[in-house]
């Protein structure tokens, strides 16, 4: 089923200060926009001169106005966990021209990038129409079809709105106000559907003059969940955004860390005919189970049993996330920590987040040393003072070697180490998530226990 998708279309009201260049000036208009599956933020420069810093993959700079016509030297560099940049990835020349938007879209991969130059006259602001512009930026597939139609439209009886060759891009166009779905298929063969969205409906507003929107949409890999291959990556004047294919929901993962609790099951919506995950151990994590992107209801028993329930709890998961809920205090006062975070995989990048399970615990802080170091140095806190039960988001780390350090910091301030320090090695493309719980067999010592978010 459709999910039906509103846009009422208002332009930030700043469009409206920046209009068309009308005069002699000879003024250009140049963007980036990361579609680097595998990259890290990147730097966009031309000439020396900074257009973005540190652009976050699937996101656009917007457009930046300079004044001089002509070639331009393009750097693209990365943004590494330090901050500092790498060596250029791209350095290319690039013809830009007056009143034109030039967008630089990186796509590829880290190793082996490509850099798309997207042009398009510019319009004047504020819009009032809707314009959609195409780039084919998917890595492992040939030409493309790309549908912009009605609902329940016959593909094999239709001509394709564009049809885009490998990292090519199309004109923009221009639609009428009204409902949409857009499909994307291989070139020639409307029968092989790729991804199809759900219903866009763009409304037109009478009374105001900037109901319309410019969207330049990279038709990239999917990175995310969902069953579909391809995802669009959306560059607009509202800023940047994914178009999800049709029917991607949410996912969970369900963790055991309440201590002396059997294996556990979990079911939601109060539907008992078969558990969502199952036998859950302590200390152990399901598998990422697709849920929908909703409301949903989580209930917790011991496996193999629908009665009692040990626990019940109920919140919002949002489409295309991945959440981790693990049970954590003993079973007499068992919670729930529920949290998120993107684990799309950075060769540039060991990413890890902590999680502190164990309710033994006050104040949790780590620390990342120098290889065979067992200093407490404030200059290596990665994270500090993370209260049970809470998780960080994923930290982006350099790869190398270093001495990893736990310590827990009680309310007199007593900082005592509870875990190593241990050697341990980041590797650029990993992720992981590191547990701190208290061991399986029992003692008043925490363990660090270390899972790949990479696998199901």
């Amino acid at each position: 089923m459709l999910k039906r998708i509103v846009f009422l279309a208002a332009l930030s009201t700043l469009a409206v200060l920046i209009g068309c260049n009308s005069g002699g000036a000879s003024i250009f208009y140049l963007q980036g926009f990361n579609v680097l599956s595998d990259g890290p933020p990147l730097s966009f420069r031309q000439n020396g001169l900074t257009v973005s810093n540190g652009l976050p993959y699937g996101t656009s700079s917007g457009y930046l106005p300079g004044t001089i016509v002509g070639n331009k030297r393009i750097e693209v560099q990365p943004v590494l966990a330090d901050l500092s940049l790498g060596e250029a990835i791209i350095d290319a020349n690039v013809d830009v021209s007056k009143n034109v938007e030039t967008t630089l879209v990186v796509t590829g991969f880290f190793d082996d990038p490509e850099l798309i130059v997207v042009t398009g006259d510019r319009r004047r602001r504020p819009i009032s129409e809707i314009f959609f512009q195409f780039v084919h930026a998917v890595n492992a597939q040939d030409a493309l079809d790309v549908y912009v139609a009605a609902p329940d439209v016959d593909l094999s009886t239709t001509a394709p709105f564009a049809t885009i060759a490998k990292f090519d891009f199309t004109d923009s166009m221009l639609i009428p106000f009204g409902e949409y779905v857009i499909t994307v298929t291989p070139a020639g063969n409307p029968g092989q559907v790729l991804y199809v969205s759900d219903l866009l409906t763009f409304v037109d507003i009478p009374e105001i003059d900037f109901d319309g929107v410019e969207w330049l949409i990279a038709i990239a890999d999917n990175v995310s969940i969902g069953d579909s291959s391809l995802r669009l990556l959306v560059s607009s004047e509202n800023g940047g955004f994914a178009l999800d294919a049709e029917g991607t929901g949410s996912a969970l993962r369900v963790g055991n860390a309440s201590p002396g609790a059997p294996a556990l099951d979990t079911f939601i919506d109060d539907d008992f005919s078969a558990p969502l995950t199952s036998n859950t151990g302590y200390a152990e994590r399901s598998p990422v189970t697709p849920i929908p992107a909703t409301d949903v209801k989580v209930s917790v028993t011991e496996t193999a049993t629908t009665d009692p329930i040990i626990s019940e709890y109920e919140r919002e998961y949002l489409q295309s996330s991945i959440y981790d809920s693990i049970l954590v205090r003993p079973l007499d006062e068992i919670t729930n920590l529920t949290f998120t975070g993107n684990p799309r995989s950075v060769v540039t990048d060991g990413k890890m987040r902590f999680a502190n399970v164990s309710p033994d615990t006050s104040f949790i802080s780590v620390y990342l040393a120098d290889s065979g170091s067992s200093d407490l140095d404030e200059n290596d806190l990665i994270v500090r003072d993370l209260p049970f039960p809470a998780a960080t988001d994923y930290l982006r780390l350099l790869p190398g070697d270093y001495s990893l350090i736990i310590t827990d910091r009680s309310s007199n301030d007593n900082e005592t180490i509870i875990v190593g320090p241990i050697p341990y090695e980041f590797v650029g493309g990993e992720v992981q998530t590191g547990l701190i719980i208290l061991p399986e067999s029992g003692g008043d010592e925490e363990d660090l226990l270390v899972y790949d978010d990479l696998l199901p």
